[in-house]
C-alpha cells in the first residue's frame, strides 16, 4: 500500500538510504532504532515535511513524493504539533472539510479516545498524555490512510504510557488504519507492531514479523538491541549427526547451520533455572552454575548473572521461583539452555 522505493537523503551525520520497503495496507509497522539513526527524518519524508535527494514515496500506486502534505492522506501525529490558540475541539476538528459533519464526527473521535471532557480545554492545559490523545483524535478526524507516530509515547509517566499504549493497540485494530510507528523502545515495539524493521545509521539493518526479529537476528548489532544479551564466540562442529557449538560451553542446536566461527545468542529468558540435573524441556544442555548475583528487574522479576566453568550467562525469572530457590551470590544451580541462535558467521 505504501512503497518506499531507492530513497536517498544526505543528513549531517549519516546517509539515509532505504532501496525498498514496502508497508501494507492496516499494518502496524514499526521502525525500532536508537537515535540519530534516521527514524524522524524519514517519518518526515513520508509526510511531506522534506523532500527525499533521490527515491519515490508511492501510496496506492501514486507516486506522492512531490505531492503537498495536505493531498497525501498521510498525517503526523504527535502532541507537539497542536495548535496552542485552539481548543481541543477546534485543534480536532480542524482539518475536517465538511463543517456540516465537523461537530459531529469531533464527538466520535472525541469519544472513542476518552477525551470528550476535555473538548473546551486548550493544549497547554493538557498532560503529555491528553495531548498525545488529541493528536491522535484530530489524525483520525480526517480518516487519512496512513498515521504516522512519531516516539508518541516517549517522557509519559509509567501509568500513562501503558494506558495509551493498550490505546493505540485497540484504536488500531477497531480503525483498521496504517500506523507507522517510530522508537528506540524494543518493547514498546513488539507490543505494537506486525512488523518491525531495526534502523542503524540510516540503514535497515533487518526487517520482518516480530517473531522473526526476535528469534533470528541477523547480525550482533540486531541481537544487541531486541534484547539477546548472550552472546558467545565459537564454533559450530558436527558431532554424532548433531550440530554443535562449542565456544567455552558446549551446546546442541536445533535446525541446520552452516559449520565454522559463529556468534552464538542466548536470551535471558531461555536459560531455564532448575533445582536438579533433569530438565523436562530438554534432555542435553544442562549445565551447574555459580550465581555471581541477583537483582530486580522488574516488580516480579530478577535477573541473574552466572558462571558456567568461567563462560559468564544472563538469565532472567520470576521473583518468586528465584526466593522459593534461593537464589543469591554464591549458590549452586543447575540451568537448562532451551534455545540458543546462531546469529551471523564470524
Amino acid at each position: 500500500m505504501l512503497t518506499i522505493e531507492n530513497l536517498r537523503k544526505k543528513l549531517e551525520q549519516l546517509t539515509l538510504e532505504i532501496d525498498r520497503l514496502d508497508i501494507e495496507d492496516g499494518e502496524y509497522f514499526v521502525f525500532l532504532g536508537l537515535s540519530g539513526a534516521g527514524k524522524t527524518t524519514l517519518l518526515e519524508i513520508i509526510a511531506g515535511f522534506r523532500k527525499p535527494d533521490f527515491g519515490r514515496i508511492i501510496l496506492d500506486g501514486m507516486d506522492i513524493t512531490d505531492k503537498p502534505i495536505n493531498e497525501r492522506k498521510i498525517v503526523m501525529c504527535h502532541g507537539r504539533y497542536l495548535f496552542p490558540h485552539l481548543s481541543v475541539e477546534e485543534n480536532i476538528g480542524y482539518g475536517i472539510k465538511d463543517k456540516r459533519k465537523q461537530k459531529e464526527r469531533v464527538k466520535e473521535v472525541a469519544k472513542m479516545l476518552g477525551i470528550e471532557h476535555l473538548l473546551k480545554r486548550k493544549p497547554e492545559t493538557l498532560s503529555m498524555g491528553e495531548q498525545q490523545r488529541v493528536a491522535l483524535a484530530r489524525a483520525l478526524a480526517i480518516e487519512p490512510k496512513v498515521i504516522l507516530l512519531d516516539e508518541p509515547l516517549n517522557s509519559l509517566d509509567r501509568l500513562t504510557h501503558e494506558n495509551l499504549l493498550l490505546e493505540l493497540k485497540r484504536i488500531h485494530e477497531s480503525t483498521g488504519t496504517t500506523f507507522i510507528h517510530v522508537t528506540h523502545d524494543f518493547i514498546e515495539a513488539i507490543s505494537l507492531a506486525n512488523r518491525i524493521a531495526v534502523l542503524k545509521d540510516g540503514k535497515i539493518e533487518q526487517c520482518g514479523s516480530v517473531e522473526d526479529i526476535l528469534r533470528n537476528p541477523r547480525n550482533v548489532f540486531v541481537a544487541k538491541f531486541v534484547g539477546v544479551k548472550n552472546l558467545l564466540m565459537g564454533k559450530i562442529v558436527e558431532e554424532n549427526g548433531y550440530y554443535v557449538f562449542e565456544g567455552g560451553i558446549r551446546i546442541i542446536l536445533n535446525g541446520n547451520y552452516e559449520f565454522g566461527n559463529v556468534v552464538l545468542g542466548i536470551r535471558p529468558e531461555d536459560i531455564l533455572i532448575i533445582s536438579s540435573s533433569n530438565c523436562r524441556f530438554r534432555d542435553e544442555n544442562v549445565f551447574v552454575a555459580r550465581v555471581l548475583d541477583v537483582y530486580p528487574l522488574t516488580l516480579s522479576t530478577v535477573r541473574v548473572l552466572l558462571d558456567v566453568s568461567g563462560t559468564k550467562l544472563v538469565a532472567e525469572t520470576i521473583k518468586s521461583k528465584a526466593v522459593r530457590m534461593g537464589l543469591r551470590r554464591g549458590s549452586e544451580v543447575q540451568i537448562c539452555v532451551m534455545s540458543a541462535i546462531p546469529i551471523r558467521q564470524a
